[in-house]
């Protein structure tokens, strides 16, 4: 038998793609805490795997973990969560990850718990390994408003044709091994906020869940905790508890120049058309545009290589940590 507790949610898609939008949706249901990023798949432990392999190593991983400013997000008090994690067994990645998250659901007083950290959609492999019965909710949006939303990011690649590719790569990865798997469900973020209530509907079905009433309007900070948020983060998790706007959909359209908007077409366009984000041929790239890609393509790769070698010269840089929140505070 399968009960709610062994039944995590997990929020994955490209990066602004919608899931902070969706996590206040789910986190304002009275059974389900969907905590902060805990980027555990994509940060912690393949910096610091190799702490955790090693029993006399796991107190100066916690001690990492647990002081630092991600962590704190989370608004669990540290020794709570090592007692939940050592009651599980041995302090493996699973028994971490698990402990962590269930400790948050714990705070919030609700017995189902779940994650979105986006670019988990990489390492669903390992999610479902450790907890097979595990439902995932996949967020897609429109290429060009993707890309539009993180070249404006101060931590995302300046290069529009990064975040084109990586679209298509992610929505490729969906297809080829997700698709059919029916702990995967894909939630186009669209029909989310022009179709709210058919949506929410299906996502609730998928998950078992009863939906309440009016729960678009019941977003609030109690359910997704601010602290020790700033700048652009706490912007950004207000924003997502606002009334949603259907106008948020073609936003692109004035954020992103028609050479860039012909570069991520071009880059994109068949697997747009799968998802009714495009119709009929895409139109050949202009002089202009095509310069512009090749251009870009260049001063990537060169930047590429200045990465190595500066990595080779001073080690890997510390930016990764600071962008996720892993300084000790």
């Amino acid at each position: 038998m399968v009960i709610a507790a062994e039944r995590p949610i997990f929020i994955v898609g490209m990066p602004r793609s919608g899931t902070t939008l969706l996590t206040s949706l789910l986190s304002a249901h009275p059974r389900i805490a969907i905590s902060p990023e805990s980027h555990f798949l994509t940060y912690w432990l393949p910096t610091y795997g190799h702490l955790i392999e090693q029993p006399d190593k796991f107190q100066q991983f916690w001690q990492m973990l647990s002081h630092s400013k991600r962590f704190s997000y989370f608004d669990i008090d540290p020794e709570t969560t090592l007692a939940n994690i050592l009651a599980k067994g041995p302090p493996t990645a699973v028994n971490i990850f698990a402990g962590w998250l269930e400790t948050y659901g714990n705070r919030r007083g609700k017995p189902r718990w779940g994650e979105k950290t986006p670019l988990h959609y990489q390492h669903l492999e390992q999610l479902l390994a450790w907890f097979p019965h595990a439902q995932v909710l996949w967020l897609l949006r429109d290429p060009r408003a993707v890309s539009a939303s993180l070249l404006r990011m101060n931590w995302a690649s300046n290069y529009v044709h990064i975040h084109a590719e990586q679209w298509c790569q992610s929505t490729q990865l969906y297809e080829q091994r997700w698709q059919t798997d029916g702990r995967v469900k894909l939630v186009q973020y669209e029909a989310l906020v022009q179709q709210p209530q058919a949506v929410l509907d299906s996502i609730f079905e998928f998950l078992q869940e009863d939906l309440p009433e009016d729960l678009v309007n019941q977003r609030s900070t109690a359910d997704m905790p601010l602290v020790n948020r700033q700048g652009w983060a706490l912007d950004h998790l207000n924003q997502s508890l606002q009334p949603m706007d259907a106008i948020a959909v073609d936003r692109w359209k004035q954020q992103l120049s028609p050479s860039y908007v012909a570069i991520v077409n071009s880059l994109t366009h068949g697997v747009q058309q799968r998802y009714g984000y495009a119709q009929g041929d895409c139109s050949p790239l202009s002089l202009v545009s095509k310069l512009l890609l090749q251009s870009e393509k260049l001063r990537w790769k060169v930047d590429r290589k200045l990465l190595v070698w500066r990595t080779r010269w001073f080690g890997v840089s510390p930016r990764r940590g600071r962008e996720i929140g892993a300084e000790v505070v």
